[in-house]
């Protein structure tokens, strides 16, 4: 069993007014970008309190400053691509990739992620209607393809088919769509 420490935290964060395009019918432009920040600042927030966690990076289209986060300044390639490129520089360590936009996120839930990946080497938190991918974790340094997108969650699990898959709350509950929206106010979220 691998020790629980060390983990990178790498998050995705595209900024900007073309941000969450999906929710253009029910969220004006400027209160799109405030949400997609405030749910960032919450993630890393969260992140922050983890133990295991050693460091959080954020991968960014844009500069973005936050006291416990570096930012890494994407070079445009894709959401996939960017994320290999950067394990592939960073080297074997723990990663763990968790999308930004995940407002009930609380430690408990990136907790037993990083448990589930440390038991078994690679683990996966789906999101509500278990079909995609809110966050991964590699334990143990192996080979893996990053395949986020439509339908993430099984192909991710191509890759190994007793790969755990958690679905708490905090981990499966993404603002990308307006049902999510309405979703994430009935939990009483102010947005």
């Amino acid at each position: 069993v691998l020790p629980l420490m060390g983990w990178t935290a790498l998050i995705p964060f595209r900024t900007g007014t073309g941000g969450k395009s999906r929710l253009e019918a029910v969220l004006d432009s400027a209160t799109r970008e405030r949400v997609a920040l405030e749910m960032a600042h919450h993630v890393i927030d969260v992140l922050s309190q983890c133990q295991a966690i050693e460091q959080i990076v954020l991968l960014s289209n844009k500069a973005f400053n936050h006291p416990r986060a570096a930012c890494v300044l994407d070079r445009e390639r894709g959401l996939n691509p960017e994320i290999t490129a950067f394990r592939d520089d960073f080297g074997p360590s723990p990663l763990m990739v968790i999308h930004a936009d995940l407002p009930l996120l609380a430690q408990a839930d990136v907790e037993a992620l990083l448990e589930a990946a440390t038991d078994h080497g690679v683990a996966l938190a789906t999101d509500r209607v278990g079909e995609g991918t809110n966050a991964i974790a590699l334990a143990d340094g192996r080979p893996f393809a990053f395949r986020f997108g439509p339908g993430s969650r099984a192909l991710h699990c191509t890759s190994d088919e007793r790969m755990p898959v958690l679905q708490t709350a905090g981990l499966s509950a993404d603002l990308d769509t307006p049902g999510d929206l309405t979703f994430l106010r009935d939990q009483g979220l102010q947005i």
